[in-house]
């Protein structure tokens, strides 16, 4: 038996059949019945809001329904106009379609946390289970919210979810017998296009997948080296972002609205960076922003650059920046007090849309700082347990995202992406990833 035979992995030992200490049927069936109602509970939660709320598009949700019918427009979003175009030509309604689109991505995110009822054979995978569904029904909170919102936000989390789970079953299977590396390869396969298609929604994840692998060759240019599994997924990844790259830039090329694209490239730096100030402000977007950012369109950009950042002194810049990170670190809810402010300007609420808003924001707002900790606790086990693995990814995309927050604009679903992104990551790293460093093909 050859030596790579038998370092067989972690995972792909637990997840291999005949392993003794099976938990019993009845046991197993609990935590899939938990995970089920988890999931059905959010998805009717969401309908409840959307159909007592009867929210219709505004801002930038109402430019994404135009989108679906016309692309002419195009200057940001990606692909959410073609998911929504079927709907919209069937004649739905916005919260209709978006119920429809939202339940689904997040039906898809559940089902893709759900480890399966034949792993569950060890007290240490219930574990990782229970976190897994946790974290379902904390993103179906978050989710239901929207859930009748036109939004590519909610979406574009749910593809990264699924992505990750596809690499590691990918990584789970990568080392095994041929029929189980045949699988492997579809696994890794599905991830690439569930990556694409979430780039494809949000360039800012394109933007983040860039700094994580950028992290990944300088501090495990060593283990990239041996590894065969990390090597194919970050080339997944380049390619998977190169396609969604390739697709925005035929969006743009296709489109009428020049002026909104080029505005839109600079509008998140003004926001973020360049117009802003300090205080409770700091990375907002305001209208003098999107003034100057208008008029000043024609200025080359390295000239814009110069010009704004020479007036502001180093430690201001950094105050700023410090400003920005204090408040999407201490964001406390992601949807449920949007939904009035952005689904309800096309009538004057009603004391029963404010009496949903004030019933369900206090739990959001609850449930978003307890998961945080969670959060924050899953970035360090990795490093302290799983050393050998790729102990810091989760906290690289943790940190990805912290430093497009010190540039671009801020808001606070921006942080729904990063938590669970990393949390998830942290839980696979948790359970296991594959050891064998070396495959011959």
């Amino acid at each position: 038996m050859s030596e790579g035979t038998q370092k067989r992995s972690f995972l792909h030992k637990v997840l291999s059949s005949g392993e003794e200490g099976m938990r019993p049927g009845w046991m197993i069936g609990i935590f899939a019945v938990l995970h089920a109602v988890v999931t059905l509970y959010f998805i009717k939660l969401g309908m409840d809001a959307a159909l007592r709320i009867l929210p219709m598009p505004s801002s930038d949700y109402l430019y994404y329904w135009n989108l679906a019918s016309d692309y002419s427009l195009y200057h940001k979003g990606g692909i959410i106009g073609f998911i929504y175009a079927p709907f919209k030509q069937a004649g739905l309604v916005p919260y209709h379609a978006a119920l429809i689109v939202n339940s689904f991505f997040y039906m898809a995110a559940s089902a893709s946390l759900w480890l399966g009822t034949h792993r569950l054979k060890t007290p240490y995978y219930v574990l990782g289970q229970v976190l897994l569904t946790f974290a379902s029904a904390v993103f179906g909170l978050w989710n239901s919210g929207y859930a009748g919102m036109v939004n590519a936000d909610f979406p574009n989390v749910a593809l990264i979810l699924i992505a990750v789970r596809f690499f590691f079953e990918y990584a789970a299977h990568a080392d095994g017998p041929i029929f189980e590396m045949r699988h492997g390869r579809v696994y890794l396969a599905l991830g690439t296009l569930s990556l694409y298609l979430a780039v494809a929604l949000r360039v800012k994840t394109g933007l983040a997948l860039g700094i994580i692998v950028g992290l990944l060759i300088v501090f495990y240019f060593k283990q990239l080296k041996r590894v065969y599994q990390l090597r194919v997924i970050v080339f997944a990844v380049i390619v998977a972002v190169g396609f969604a790259a390739g697709t925005e830039l035929a969006l743009r090329y296709q489109s009428d609205a020049k002026t909104d694209i080029a505005r839109q490239g600079r509008l998140q730096l003004y926001t973020g960076l360049l117009d802003t100030q300090t205080g409770s402000m700091a990375g907002r977007w305001t209208k003098s922003s999107y003034d100057k950012t208008l008029a000043e369109l024609d200025k080359p950009f390295l000239e814009v650059l110069k010009e704004h950042l020479s007036v502001k002194s180093k430690s201001y810049l950094l105050q700023i920046i410090k400003d920005k990170w204090t408040a999407v670190l201490n964001y406390d809810e992601f949807s449920y007090r949007e939904l009035i402010a952005f689904g309800v300007t096309y009538r004057t609420p009603t004391a029963d849309d404010y009496a949903l808003a004030r019933e369900f924001e206090p739990i959001e707002e609850r449930t978003v700082n307890d998961f945080k900790y969670a959060v924050y606790l899953m970035l360090l086990l990795p490093i302290l347990f799983r050393k050998k693995y790729v102990a810091w990814l989760p906290f690289f995309i943790w940190g990805a995202f912290m430093l497009l927050h010190a540039v671009f604009e801020i808001q606070a679903r921006y942080m729904v992406e990063p938590l669970m992104w990393s949390y998830v990551t942290s839980v696979g790293i948790m359970l296991g990833v594959p050891r064998k460093e070396k495959r011959h093909v």
